[in-house]
């Protein structure tokens, strides 16, 4: 079993050289074996491309017999969309077993790409390294199944709990910074409030080069998402709204398209706390096909998606510095963090700040 556990795991790390690429879609790898060897390996790069078991078999430099295994951590589609059906390719291929760690959730494959594998003879087993496979994509799995794009929260804070340091334009220091362009890359879009683009007029691009992300083809931003309730914000002042790549503009007033700058202005019902978020995630989902939400908030947006029991994961980066009372505070939500519904996922220091993610269990 050791040996066919790393061969999965083999599959899902494939799977993750898409994770900046390859949204809407999910993180497909693929290996094919023979014994204790990896014969053939691929994985999924963008959306429209070969599917990692179509890269696989081509790139299989032997022919196939039945004593090879395929490795994949998703089931294998059986419809036909932009690529054709994996589990006909599969078949055709005359592989004879397949391993899959999960079963896709999108109800028109759900299931039925095992069957049709099985329904011609190939022996199929469901369920290696499965926890695994659902946490790499756990954003589609959201997207798919709950109507909504997996949440995360950053935010830098002193250690007087501040999240702004008026002395100077960063809390955090170069090492964390960078580490948050790497969630910004992964991410399928980016929230922010429009007191955010006021304050700080962030382009809220991606700023690694392809390299330092492991890509070869073109390098993507994430979309572009503000709150601006009011419809306050000048679309030819800020940094925000230049480009041609997509933004989105939640507001309480009206629905338009500006298409000189690729703008959506969409407008939702307010409640409480102010524009409707669980709205907004599910027209992020099923209109947009956000699998990950990154949301960079103030204190108003921060305590808001607490108390609506909005997030997946929380990143913080703790900072060394004690900033007084001349610095906006976090949420005052934030001493609720530690309850039995949240965990500590991984702590990493970059030189005196540490990154903390927590991951939060709601259902």
């Amino acid at each position: 079993m050791k040996v066919q556990i790393s061969f999965m795991e083999r599959a899902i790390e494939l799977a993750k050289k898409g994770m900046f690429t390859v949204t809407p879609n999910p993180m497909v790898g693929c290996v094919i074996t023979q014994g204790k060897n990896i014969l053939s390996e691929g994985y999924h790069v963008k959306a429209g491309s070969d599917h990692a078991e179509i890269v696989a078999l081509k790139n299989l430099k032997k022919k196939i017999n039945n004593n090879m295994v395929m490795y994949i951590n998703l089931e294998p589609c059986c419809h036909q969309g932009k690529t054709g059906p994996c589990a006909k390719a599969i078949i055709d291929s005359g592989i004879k077993n397949v391993v899959v760690s999960i079963l896709d959730p999108n109800p028109i494959v759900k299931g039925k790409g095992v069957k049709a594998l099985r329904s011609n003879g190939v022996n199929v087993n469901v369920g290696l390294c499965k926890a695994e496979a659902k946490y790499i994509n756990k954003g589609f799995i959201s997207r798919v199944t709950k109507k909504i794009p997996n949440v995360l929260m950053k935010q830098a804070i002193s250690i007087d709990y501040k999240i702004t340091n008026p002395r100077k334009k960063w809390l955090s220091n170069k090492e964390s910074r960078k580490d948050v362009q790497f969630i910004r890359a992964k991410s399928c879009a980016i929230l922010v409030g429009s007191q955010t683009v006021i304050k700080d007029n962030p382009k809220l691009t991606v700023r690694l080069n392809k390299k330092e992300l492991g890509i070869f083809g073109k390098k993507r931003n994430p979309i572009r998402v503000v709150l601006d309730s009011n419809l306050e914000l000048d679309i030819n002042k800020y940094d925000f709204f230049n480009g041609m790549e997509k933004k989105i503009v939640f507001n309480s007033i009206s629905t338009n398209f500006e298409t000189k700058k690729n703008i959506d202005f969409i407008k939702v019902k307010k409640n409480k706390t102010g524009l409707n978020l669980n709205f907004i995630l599910n027209i992020l989902a099923e209109k947009y096909e956000i699998n990950n939400l990154m949301i960079e908030p103030g204190e108003k947006l921060s305590t808001a998606l607490i108390a609506n029991n909005l997030l997946d994961d929380l990143v913080l980066y703790l900072c060394p510095k004690i900033i007084g009372k001349y610095g906006l505070p976090a949420s005052s939500a934030i001493n609720n963090f530690y309850s039995d519904s949240i965990k500590v996922e991984s702590i990493k220091k970059f030189s005196n700040d540490v990154r903390i993610n927590y991951e939060f269990l709601r259902k």
